[in-house]
């Protein structure tokens, strides 16, 4: 089973590109299932998911990263055997560390087979960056690979700051620039190497 775990801070558009990688994946012959994390009372993430066919759970109430540590081993191989996927996804809430969930599901499955996508809001990234930077650091910079988005709405200097911000957190990701909601550069992302093993 494969395993992509989706980062970004609340609003980068974590939702908008885990259902595309997913159509990725499907138009591919392989079977999906998300698994998403809400703290908050309406799963709204999972009705959106939802609302596009795709298999979902949900896990509330608490972070996967700390206070639902064990409830997210179970799940995962509740979800193996109810649905045994090709491809898990698995978005944490936007206040989760991506590679602290790798961790706790690394005994579960061979490392190789998971990866952490870093998304970062290009349009908000000065004023997130200004406000939040020590966290976001502890978010992306384990980041197998990172998607730059909502290119369609930020102008060049704002995408330029994040990705040079992004190189040196991250230095060895490699880095796309992306558009959950009009696509564009989702072909040269999906092109990369997490995609379609």
């Amino acid at each position: 089973m494969i395993i992509h775990v989706i980062g970004g801070f609340l609003g980068s558009g974590k939702t908008t590109l885990l259902i595309k990688i997913a159509e990725q994946y499907i138009r591919a012959g392989k079977k999906v299932t998300i698994l998403v994390n809400e703290i908050g009372d309406i799963g709204v993430d999972g009705k959106t998911i939802d609302g596009k066919g795709l298999d979902s759970v949900e896990l509330e109430q608490g972070c996967i990263c700390c206070s639902l540590a064990g409830t997210l081993q179970s799940t995962m191989r509740q979800i193996e055997t109810e649905f045994n996927p090709d491809v898990l996804i698995i978005e944490p809430t936007g206040l989760a560390l991506p590679h602290k969930v790798r961790e706790i599901i690394r005994g579960t499955v061979e490392e190789d087979e998971v990866s952490t996508i870093g998304i970062i809001d290009a349009y908000r990234f000065r004023l997130l960056c200004g406000k939040k930077e020590e966290f976001m650091t502890m978010q992306l910079s384990k980041s197998d690979v990172v998607w730059v988005n909502k290119i369609d709405v930020a102008d060049g200097e704002m995408v330029s700051e994040a990705v040079a911000w992004i190189r040196e957190v991250c230095p060895r990701a490699p880095v796309f620039l992306v558009s959950g909601k009009t696509s564009e550069g989702l072909d040269a992302a999906f092109g990369g190497s997490l995609f379609l093993k």
